[in-house]
């Protein structure tokens, strides 16, 4: 679940950057702005935040979205990720709204 949703901007460019570092040259924009909205999504839409559905929403998510690779070149890494962000923001909540809708009529985890 993300931590906090009320800084998003700072954080989301605090993961960017963290990813950029841990891969060294390749990120995939798509998973680290799923990664950001899906705890706001899923707590507008009362799903459960276990782990199995987590990790269901998100490979559903990631898997409708088409990859969104960029180089970790600092200079244009800024601007390719605002541009990015702008661009492709509605169809990513978009993607997380119906893996939602998805995985909470049919969750895989174990009822308690």
């Amino acid at each position: 679940m993300i931590a906090s949703e009320a800084s998003e901007p700072a954080a989301a460019e605090s993961q960017l950057s963290a990813a950029v570092e841990k891969s060294g040259r390749l990120i995939n924009l798509a998973e680290v702005l799923v990664k950001e909205k899906i705890g706001l999504v899923m707590e507008k839409m009362k799903v459960c935040t276990c782990q199995t559905c987590v990790s269901d929403i998100t490979a559903l998510t990631l898997n409708s979205l088409p990859a969104k690779y960029v180089t970790a070149d600092k200079g244009k890494q800024s601007i390719q990720l605002d541009t990015y962000k702008k661009q492709y923001e509605t169809d990513i909540l978009a993607a997380l709204t119906k893996a939602c809708v998805r995985v909470k009529a049919s969750p895989r985890h174990m009822k308690k």
